[in-house]
């Protein structure tokens, strides 16, 4: 069938009466229907557009007094005009928005299809996250037509309608001098404090910022983390930190100071923010960068401020590692064997320039006339807790001989009381030096981790606790050390609620704390509230339940929109909810925690590395749920036959193959694997059998050791995981 092809363009006819008469007069009669289609409808006559479909960008079809988009819709159309009012006295008044142009900041920033409903869009509720769109206030003016948007804190201005489309969004949304100065301002103000931000050199940054002379990629990573951080330009934030991260990575073959500074400031932003898998990748490329600008080495050569500066590059990155795992050499960003660098110094010496000799990471002989400072300390006491984390994993999977357990925290101990005598005066804890301490975030989070490191090192005495010693090794150790162990965990965990009341009661509120000071808070809390049910505990079960609430409020209050500690406020908040249960039941029978609620969802990774590394929920690493994809390796056929193996091994007993050689070791269902598994059963790993042993863990006679969140590590106990079989999965 063929059809008449429709013209490409309208016939022109002309309107004018003269030269219609004229045509008549010339051609003879025109006929009626075309007469009257081109006097009713001209092709060539623009036609009339409400201000409504103009601001939205939409057809009109000019009907008078009211369009139908405008009646559809239920705005107020242009056309529409009061009594009174001339056609020229109308104030264009923008029409309810029903979706959002801008997709919401989750979906943006795992780059995810976002419909912009509002409140909340339908891919946030489908996957049950916060959904957050970005904050802008349009206004009209109607002095030249034009529609300005203002963004929060002055973050952009647009000049007119037409140029929303036509200039990218990474440029138009980038941050003015003005705006750029005072978010870095506020981030030396808020952010510098803290031991991972305290890499940048001040005076130089701010002169650099008004010169105009400062590496961009670097400034946009700082705008960023500190709008993060201080919940401002909420619109802006995201862009600016992908443009800094696209910057990097285009660059990544060029290894850059500034890059890597900023680099930095990127992985703290995907941490803060949630994307977890991006951080974890990032840094290792911070690794890579630190190692191949060769920042473990002294540079004597240079000023003392770029030497510092550079010290401190270094130690950020060393600082990394506390995020995902601690005690997993594998995992391990910068191994202490590999740094030769002296600790940073205070920050009066860092802003003028001043050398100071602080010793290095590991204390030795050459530590005489060393000045240590808040920052040197806090990395020395970050050493000791990796130690004593790696420590306690050796004592839990039976690779640490039960006669040298006491050697080893007699050690610790040792090394915890050198540390703590090399303070100053003004550095020992007190209300007082707390008051009058210019830096009260480092001088309260090193106190707490230095009372933290006691605890992670005396619980492995705790009877029925989830992060004892397994009950052989416990047997091993003396009931009077145990005891003696058992009363020091508790009287630590003491002392950091005692810090957290003093810091909510003289501190300053408006500081800024590191993810490791709601750690403290929550292992504590947890500590305090399982002591109160173990005869002569410093305190009642209801005294502990008010004192973990301290702790929950300085998560709550210092952490408000932290992505990496919503678990610890969770799982705190659940806790608190139980044991105030069991206080109006008065059900103190037993010395266990409370049971798990739910079932850990398992990952597609190696079973060997599941019962060896053991992460928890709280770390960052397992919640950003890597997949081990090797059966796709081999094709389909190899992996269907991979799947049937793994059937075959669900249907049976499971079996284990021993690594180097050719038999198989038959693991019950019923039976942990990994750490909560050794008694009474064969080590697939070792292959060694460990026998039985009296238990001591009421209610919990398989629980092995199981790892706090600041080191990442799982195991029975309710928010760290579950007991029970490993994941059924082979990959």
């Amino acid at each position: 069938m063929t059809e008449a092809l429709r013209p490409l363009r309208p016939l022109q006819v002309s309107i004018d009466s003269h030269n219609s008469q004229s045509s008549q007069t010339k051609s003879g009669p025109i006929p009626t229907s075309t007469s009257t289609s081109t006097s009713t409808l001209d092709p060539l006559k623009k036609r009339a557009v409400c201000s409504q479909c103009r601001i939205r960008k939409v057809r009109c079809d000019g009907r008078p007094n009211l369009c139908q988009n405008c009646d559809r819709l239920g705005f107020e159309c242009s056309f529409q005009q009061l009594p009174g009012k001339s056609p020229g006295q109308y104030v264009v008044k923008l029409p309810e928005r029903r979706r959002r142009m801008q997709a919401c900041i989750p979906c943006h920033s795992k780059k995810t299809r976002c419909l912009g409903e509002l409140p909340s869009c339908s891919s946030c509720l489908r996957r049950n996250r916060v959904c957050s769109y970005p904050k802008a206030r349009r206004q009209n003016s109607a002095a030249d037509g034009l529609i300005g948007v203002e963004f929060d804190d002055k973050c952009a201005q647009y000049a007119s309608e037409e140029d929303i489309g036509m200039v990218d969004a990474a440029e138009r949304l980038a941050p003015d001098a003005e705006m750029a100065t005072a978010l870095i301002v506020d981030y030396f103000d808020h952010l510098y404090p803290l031991p991972s931000f305290a890499f940048l050199h001040k005076p130089t940054v701010l002169l650099r910022c008004r010169d105009q002379t400062m590496n961009g990629t670097l400034k946009l990573a700082i705008c960023a983390i500190t709008s993060l951080q201080l919940q401002r330009t909420s619109l802006c934030h995201d862009l600016w930190v992908q443009q800094a991260e696209q910057s990097i990575l285009q660059q990544v073959g060029r290894a850059s100071i500034f890059h890597l500074q900023a680099l930095l400031l990127v992985i703290r932003y995907r941490i803060e923010s949630g994307d977890f898998p991006t951080a974890f990748m990032l840094a290792a490329l911070a690794a890579r960068t630190a190692l191949a600008l060769r920042l473990n080495y002294e540079r004597p050569e240079l000023s003392e401020v770029a030497q510092e500066a550079r010290r401190r590059l270094f130690w950020a990155v060393y600082l990394l590692d506390d995020f995902f795992c601690v005690g997993l050499r594998e995992f391990e960003l910068c191994p202490e064997e590999t740094i030769h660098l002296q600790l940073p110094c205070d920050e009066d010496q860092f802003g003028v320039g001043r050398y100071v000799n602080t010793g290095l990471l590991r204390p030795g002989p050459s530590d005489s006339g060393t000045i240590l400072g808040l920052r040197g300390a806090f990395l020395r006491l970050t050493s000791v807790r990796r130690a004593v984390m790696r420590f306690n994993r050796r004592v839990g999977l039976g690779e640490e001989l039960s006669s040298t357990i006491g050697g080893s925290i007699r050690r610790f101990e040792e090394e915890l009381r050198s540390l703590t005598a090399n303070l100053r005066l003004l550095e020992q804890y007190s209300v007082s030096n707390l008051t009058s301490c210019r830096w009260q975030a480092q001088f309260v989070m090193l106190h707490m981790s230095w009372h933290q490191c006691h605890c992670d090192l005396y619980r492995l005495g705790l009877d029925g606790y989830s992060e004892a010693a397994p009950s052989p090794m416990l047997m091993a150790i003396h009931p009077r050390e145990r005891i003696a162990m058992q009363f020091k965990c508790f009287e630590h965990a003491e002392s950091i609620i005692r810090i957290v009341s003093d810091f909510s009661t003289h501190g300053n509120g408006d500081c800024l704390l590191e993810r490791d000071a709601a750690v403290c808070a929550f292992e504590s809390a947890r500590l305090v509230m399982f002591s109160s049910r173990i005869p002569g505990a410093p305190s009642s079960l209801d005294l502990a339940i008010n004192k973990a609430r301290l702790s929950l409020n300085l998560i709550t209050k210092f952490f408000p929109y932290s992505a990496s500690t919503q678990p610890l406020r969770k799982d705190l908040e659940r806790l608190i909810a139980s044991y105030s249960v069991r206080l109006a039941l008065q059900t103190q029978e037993t010395f266990s925690e409370p049971d798990t609620p739910s079932t850990r969802p398992s990952t597609k990774v190696s079973q060997y590395a599941s019962s060896r590394q053991r992460l928890s929920v709280q770390s960052l690493l397992l919640q950003s749920d890597f997949v081990d994809d090797s059966n796709e390796i081999a094709g389909p056929t190899q992996g269907a036959a991979i799947q049937a193996t793994s059937d075959g091994m669900q249907s049976n007993p499971r079996t284990a193959h021993l690594p180097g050689s050719d038999s198989e070791v038959a693991v019950p269902r019923n039976q942990t694997w990994g750490m909560s598994g050794m008694m009474g059963q064969v080590n697939p790993l070792s292959g060694q059998a460990h026998q039985p042993g009296p238990c001591l863990d009421a209610g919990q006679e398989d629980a092995g050791l199981i790892f706090n969140p600041w080191m990442g590590f799982a195991g029975t106990e309710d928010m760290y995981g579950v007991s029970g079989p490993p994941p059924d999965e082979e990959f």
